[in-house]
């Protein structure tokens, strides 16, 4: 009786966290388009949250932009050891995003 508690204790616990992380990377994948060159820092993080990871110099994931980049907000997918799916943010030394990208 005990180990059917457990097992679907369990369950429902990885379908919450399969159900949050789906909702994450769907309302990241559907707010991405519409960032717009030269906005700001704070206008991302509003959109999209705060990223997984901040990266100086601008290079992830084999994606570089070298003029006028200062870092890159990478936000990853949170199944990210399943699917290898990420999105990011190129910004310059004004904090104004420059360049944006997406790989799954």
């Amino acid at each position: 009786m005990k180990w059917k508690a457990i097992l679907t204790s369990v369950v429902v616990l990885l379908l919450v966290i399969g159900a949050a992380g789906y909702f994450h990377d769907s309302r990241i994948d559907s707010d991405f388009p519409s960032l717009r060159p030269k906005s700001s820092e704070a206008e991302i993080r509003r959109i999209l949250g705060n990223p997984r990871q901040i990266q100086k110099p601008c290079d992830a994931y084999g994606t570089s932009v070298t003029p006028d980049c200062d870092h890159v907000f990478i936000y990853r997918s949170i199944f990210y050891p399943v699917r290898n799916k990420y999105w990011l943010v190129f910004f310059n030394e004004k904090n104004q995003v420059t360049a944006t990208s997406s790989e799954q």
